[in-house]
């Protein structure tokens, strides 16, 4: 999840909590190219920490605190970071640390992994410690010669640009109008000097010296990055930017408040909508007007229980294609998707609650035919798992395959506490609204539209109210979980003021 906090929002402490009486220090020398300085450092429970104002102060920068710990300043970047946490952060990267900082007679002492981190960054410096002699090193990065591969593929009115790379290397994307410049810190092989495309959205690919130049076929496009591992690979998404609805700006001009790390912002997803009515039951519920009941239900129930952003893909019976529901999960940057749909089966008496993340291949033949139900709203038919560019689509779920995994069992768990109905299992299948999501993603069948039973019970405000409180307990166990495993203190939820507490996205697809 990739979106990160400003200076100091992961670091909330006293800069006096910390005080180690009766410490003694030991003298290191600080190489730099520029020369020798000496530095403090302390060596604690077979860790290394150095005076952070002593390394700053050598390097040419500033350092002072703040209300929420210190601030770093070196080579006009800054970073921030505080006793009560191994993680600082720098810009939008977070650095993590085998332990917090600590602090000695009032001046604060940081694992070497702090400086490594943000040296990097801060001026493609690497950071190198000799335990024996006491030498602290700096010196400019030793970069291989890399190698790239570019390709690029349209589907579905996406231009997927994908880089990849022999081995991992630092990168900084310039955006200007017209062009996205992926600028490389290694030396680069380039495959070539200039390619054109024949694609809506990118025209040219240039490589200029390190730098990878993509031209843009108009200046409305907009583009989306992250990066894979195994193999490294950059890859941008471009789209053309969304039209603007009536009395609301342009999703990507949407102004948002800098959210620390978490789960802070979700995308609750209606399935189907207008002409896509989706399955119907035998008393003629459609499956578009019930799972618009439940998600405005469960959008309202986040928002108040979990101290959330949440936005919807519609908020009225209007269509809103496949590709455009991800879309709009990107375009907001949303760290956790939840596609709601009903079940349909031949099979009679068929009931309870599935749950799906996404996969090229279907976990089993039940599977493979819930995802045709579901993809058959999209004009195209699905491609083949052995499509190219469907494998392409899908790079973007393969970096939160695993928090996809855990995200799918929490709902699935929970919906069955809810209805005491025997597990169906987590399952996956290639499902093309979970195409395409750069955040952890499921899809929940919640109850079989095509069984009259369940129809009714899906008509009853109390079995509604009884899955919105399944699928709100799920999606706080998983952000609890989450947020725990990246190290934030987990406080408990507030609820969020009524006059901000959803943001609905409202599109009509074509």
């Amino acid at each position: 999840m990739k979106r990160l906090t400003s200076i100091g929002a992961l670091v909330v402490i006293a800069v006096t909590s910390t005080v180690l009486a009766q410490t003694t220090t030991s003298q290191a020398i600080l190489r730099t190219p520029s020369g020798d300085r000496p530095i403090a450092f302390i060596v604690q429970a077979d860790q290394t920490y150095v005076s952070a104002p002593d390394v700053v102060t050598a390097l040419g920068g500033t350092i002072a605190p703040d209300a929420t710990g210190f601030r770093v300043t070196v080579n006009n970047a800054v970073a921030a970071f505080g006793p009560d946490s191994r993680f600082g952060v720098i810009g939008d990267d977070l650095i993590e640390m085998p332990t917090p900082p600590i602090i000695i007679a009032g001046v604060p002492y940081v694992p070497l992994r702090f400086f490594q981190g943000f040296l990097s960054k801060a001026g493609d410096l690497e950071v190198l410690w000799d335990p024996a002699a006491h030498v602290m090193t700096v010196r400019p990065q030793q970069h291989a010669i890399v190698g790239v591969q570019l390709s690029v593929a349209n589907v579905q009115g996406i231009s997927k640009v994908v880089a990849t790379l022999s081995a991992p290397s630092e990168y900084a994307i310039a955006k200007e109008q017209g062009t996205y410049t992926i600028r490389f810190k290694s030396p680069i092989r380039a495959p070539f000097a200039e390619q054109t495309f024949e694609d809506p959205h990118v025209a040219k690919a240039a490589f200029r010296g390190n730098d990878l130049v993509v031209q843009l076929t108009s200046p409305d496009v907009v583009g989306d990055a992250y990066r894979l591992e195994n193999p490294f690979r950059i890859i941008v998404d471009f789209r053309k930017a969304a039209a603007p609805v009536p009395g609301q700006l342009p999703l990507s001009i949407v102004p948002r408040t800098t959210d620390p790390p978490g789960i802070r912002t979700i995308v609750i997803d209606p399935g189907h909508g207008g002409k896509e009515v989706g399955a119907v039951g035998p008393n003629g519920l459609m499956e578009k007007d019930a799972t618009l009941t439940v998600s405005r239900k469960l959008a309202a129930a986040i928002s108040s229980r979990l101290n959330a952003r949440v936005i919807l893909t519609r908020e009225d019976d209007s269509v809103v294609s496949l590709d455009q529901r991800t879309g709009i999960a990107n375009q907001y940057k949303a760290d956790l998707f939840l596609s709601v749909h009903m079940n349909a089966a031949v099979v009679k008496g068929a009931h309870g609650s599935e749950t799906y993340f996404l996969s090229l291949e279907a976990s089993d033949e039940l599977a493979r035919k819930a995802a045709e139900v579901e993809n058959a709203a999209s004009k195209s038919a699905a491609p083949a798992a052995t499509d190219l560019k469907f494998i392409l689509w899908d790079l973007a779920q393969q970096e939160y395959l695993n928090e996809s995994s855990r995200f799918a069992q929490d709902v699935q768990e929970e919906m069955n506490k809810a209805t005491g109905v025997q597990n169906r299992g987590v399952k996956q299948a290639p499902f093309k609204v979970l195409v395409g999501a750069t955040m952890p993603a499921a899809l929940i069948e919640v109850a079989f539209i095509s069984n009259p039973d369940e129809e009714s019970k899906l008509k009853n405000e109390e079995f509604q109210n009884m899955v919105v409180d399944a699928l709100t307990r799920a999606i706080q166990r998983y952000k609890t979980d989450y947020e725990s495993r990246i190290g934030i203190t987990v406080r408990s939820p507030q609820p969020a003021p009524a006059a901000k507490a959803t943001a609905v996205a409202k599109r009509t697809g074509t």
